[in-house]
């Protein structure tokens, strides 16, 4: 990422053939803007992003999920 990124990041980052998906995971209320993602979103431009707790999926609910899903 650009220098001007920093303390902007992304939890994890999955590559799945040419498959690109960025997992941020929060632990309380998810803030409107998401630094991160949209840093990683536009110097990446990854297939997929995914926010884990939060105002996202609820961590049980992500836990579940076929890795498989992670992709659609």
């Amino acid at each position: 990422m650009q220098p001007t990124s920093r303390n902007r990041e992304v939890d994890f980052v999955v590559r799945a053939g040419r498959r690109l998906i960025a997992i941020e995971v929060k632990s309380g209320r998810a803030q409107s803007v998401l630094a991160g993602m949209q840093a990683f979103n536009a110097a990446f431009k990854p297939d997929r992003l995914l926010l884990v707790g939060g105002d996202g999926i609820a961590v049980d609910d992500f836990l579940r999920m076929p890795v498989e899903n992670w992709n659609a």
